[in-house]
């Protein structure tokens, strides 16, 4: 072979290395008629009928929360007509003014009852309940089935029952219309669930990390505190909003342990504003839009943590 054709090989050889190394700046692009185009877009009928059916479970589900919200920002005399008419719509806030001045307890003072209730009740309850659930899913001991059974008893039993016990207890104690008193069953009756929920999460983190973390001379507390924890972020998250809502949403429980108006939260407020003679339904509108609004907000700030421990603690 010829030193020409040698270097000519050589050449060729790179040419072609540069131009795998370098690929084109966009895929070739194919050009299809309007109807294949058509079609290709367009589902399938199976896959339309499924999205049909999302679409119209979704309005169904929301079309409440559309009337409630027009209803708050509407006067009487519109929301008695209808508040699907949007012939002449008269946008106020008056509705939310007479709210947060309510007679019995102001809304503004209900919310700030239910966030001293609910944030301790919160903090709490996922801090307890993530040192309990670690022995569950780690450490064998005696009577670990029969405790775990317990728990999971004291999750199914109705809020009536826990009520009737804690009644007298809170009376004895000098706790019966507190906020520590409330507080502490809201705890209480949260700490099966988030056990639970908890344990089955910690399952699926890998034991390796956790002989590996003791190998280098970390300590339990270490482990759990360096390692567990953060790792256990979604499950925490999905855990303090769950029971964020189910507090801050509460009716039954603050019904029965609190009787100091200046103490009522804010489900306890919404049925006061009804009236005896005439339901004023845009101050009502007006209160539950209120209230609903924080676990709303909550829930779309955390909604990607939230589902990654759903997800997770549900599979595992």
């Amino acid at each position: 072979m010829r030193d020409d054709d040698t270097a000519t090989d050589g050449a060729g050889k790179t040419a072609d290395r540069e131009y795998i190394r370098s690929p084109p700046e966009r895929a070739p692009t194919v050009e299809y008629d309007l109807s294949t185009r058509v079609g290709n877009a367009l589902p399938t009928p199976a896959r339309a009928a499924k999205y049909a059916v999302a679409i119209a479970l979704a309005l169904l589900w929301i079309l409440p929360f559309i009337g409630l919200l027009m209803a708050s920002f509407r006067p009487l005399s519109e929301i008695l007509a209808g508040w699907w008419h949007l012939g002449e719509i008269t946008v106020t806030l008056e509705n939310y003014q007479k709210a947060l001045e309510f007679q019995t307890t102001p809304m503004d003072r209900a919310m700030l009852n239910t966030f001293i209730v609910t944030l301790p009740s919160v903090l709490v309850v996922t801090l307890l309940g993530a040192m309990a659930a670690y022995p569950f899913a780690r450490f064998d001991f005696p009577l670990k089935k029969t405790l775990f059974f317990l728990i999971i008893m004291v999750m199914a039993a109705p809020p009536e029952l826990v009520a009737m016990g804690n009644y007298n207890t809170l009376r004895s104690t000098g706790l019966f219309d507190t906020y520590l008193g409330l507080i502490l069953v809201h705890i209480g009756w949260g700490m099966g669930w988030v056990v639970l929920f908890l344990r089955n999460y910690l399952l699926g983190i890998p034991e390796e990390l956790e002989e590996a973390a003791r190998i280098d001379g970390a300590s339990r507390y270490q482990i759990f505190r360096t390692i567990i924890l953060p790792l256990s972020a979604p499950a925490l998250v999905s855990v303090a909003v769950i029971q964020f809502t189910w507090v801050w949403n509460a009716f039954f429980f603050p019904l029965v342990f609190l009787r100091s108006s200046d103490l009522y939260v804010a489900p306890q407020v919404l049925p006061l504003m009804k009236g005896r003679l005439q339901i004023d339904w845009g101050l009502v509108a007006a209160g539950s839009v209120m209230t609903m609004l924080v676990p709303v907000l909550l829930f779309a700030f955390l909604q990607r943590y939230y589902k990654r421990g759903m997800v997770a603690a549900v599979a595992d």
